[in-house]
């Protein structure tokens, strides 16, 4: 029998959300100790020597493991900011953006101008 079907039988007078069907799958394939680690390294990313567009995959992928700490759209558009190199974060810290697609394209340009 497959872990989707011991879940099916396990739940089978429940509807299941996709919100139940995430927890059961990160529950069987992602141990309590691992999404802590992820977490972690979530809370730490810096974008470092990647480029603009590796560190915004990087904080994605990692954001799933933590999205207490990125509830609304908002939130994320200030972390991914924040985590930028500094020269990009300075030029970057007093414009508004209303989407992580707008952050990274000036991020990119600035990069473009600055080197």
């Amino acid at each position: 029998m497959t872990w989707w079907e011991t879940v099916q039988l396990r739940r089978v007078t429940e509807t299941l959300t996709w919100s139940d069907f995430k927890t059961e799958f990160e529950n069987q394939f992602y141990s309590r100790y691992h999404r802590k680690v992820k977490e972690q390294e979530f809370l730490a990313l810096r974008q470092g020597d990647v480029s603009v567009l590796e560190y915004e995959r990087r904080f994605h992928d990692l954001s799933l493991f933590a999205p207490h700490y990125v509830p609304i759209k908002e939130h994320i558009i200030e972390k991914l900011r924040d985590g930028l190199r500094q020269d990009l974060r300075q030029g970057l810290i007093a414009l508004r953006f209303k989407s992580v697609r707008e952050l990274i394209e000036a991020a990119q340009a600035l990069k473009a101008c600055i080197g």
